[in-house]
């Protein structure tokens, strides 16, 4: 294959790994019969595995990127593997040496390691604020832990109401939730056409889901919405991108529009659902699940947000 064709099949895989992530690894498979060297391949296969929770045949690529060429970009995979491990010290040492290489990632780098801090410092200085927000934070742990992200947030925003000085503390475990609902969110896979405005939502996804750049990945999305102000999908995914800066209520002025453009855009349906559930807006957001739910082939992933809104309702209703 010629290097375009290359760098096109590794763009193209790269966008597949959210959505299709078999797909993803059949096309990283087809480059590296051509290219067994080729580290982008390498590392996006490690990556599609680890979306898949395959974490040690994910090491063994990165073991083998990192044979021909250091970079963060492995290092970072390595260290997140670590971290699920609970392998904490050496998930921290990996992460020291992504830094090394590209110090432009040192924020999003930073934001790894205080999960990891966070962690550590619960299980030593877990009592070192006032009785309420210890009880918080361990309730947060445990929801977490449990997967109950709405009550764990919950939990830790409260816990810093009642002592801000816990901030630093639990923003790693905040930010780690926000993450996973980020991922939640849907954006229609854009069309892998030659437009400008087709590129153009490819790179601004990719820049937000694979490269955690928000702030370019608005500032392309203005670019499309400035040609063409009804783009819905432009909009929805500008939607999503405004809910990663907590701009809640700028997000759902975009779904609305999308809504406004076509009532059965489903994609903008389910991410006012997440974001009005963020802001606590409980009735609205059961409303939208309760419409999600009139299609029969959103039941599976509709069913659960539902019932636990209606689980936090029947607990207002009983207090």
């Amino acid at each position: 294959m010629k290097t375009n064709e290359i760098n096109k099949k590794i763009e193209e895989a790269m966008d597949y790994i959210q959505n299709d992530t078999a797909k993803a690894i059949r096309i990283f498979d087809e480059i590296l019969e051509s290219e067994p060297e080729n580290i982008e391949a390498i590392n996006g296969k490690g990556s599609s595995l680890m979306k898949l929770n395959r974490m040690n045949e994910a090491e063994n690529y990165f073991d083998y990127s990192l044979s021909i060429e250091k970079t963060s970009s492995a290092y970072i995979s390595k260290g997140i593997i670590s971290k699920n491990r609970k392998n904490y010290r050496e998930a921290l040492s990996f992460y020291e040496k992504a830094i090394e290489i590209n110090p432009i990632l040192k924020d999003i780098v930073t934001i790894l390691k205080n999960e990891i801090n966070v962690i550590i410092g619960n299980e030593i200085e877990i009592n070192m604020y006032n009785t309420r927000t210890n009880e918080l934070i361990k309730k947060g742990m445990s929801y977490k832990q449990s997967n109950r992200l709405w009550d764990a947030l919950d939990c830790y925003e409260k816990a810093i109401k009642t002592d801000e000085s816990c901030k630093n503390s639990v923003q790693a475990s905040i930010n780690d939730i926000k993450s996973i609902l980020e991922h939640e969110l849907m954006i229609k896979t854009p069309e892998l056409g030659n437009s400008r405005t087709d590129q153009l939502k490819i790179k601004s996804l990719r820049l937000f889901l694979i490269e955690k750049d928000p702030k370019q990945a608005l500032t392309i999305m203005n670019l499309i919405l400035d040609e063409n102000e009804n783009d819905i999908d432009a909009l929805n995914q500008k939607g999503c991108v405004l809910f990663s800066f907590d701009e809640c209520n700028q997000a759902i002025e975009c779904f609305n529009k999308c809504l406004n453009l076509d009532k059965n855009y489903n994609y903008a349906l389910f991410n006012k659902a997440i974001v009005l559930r963020r802001t606590n807006d409980l009735d609205a957001s059961l409303d939208c699940f309760d419409e999600l739910l009139k299609t029969p082939q959103n039941y599976d992933k509709m069913k659960p947000y539902q019932l636990e809104i209606l689980d936090k309702l029947h607990e207002r209703a009983i207090t």
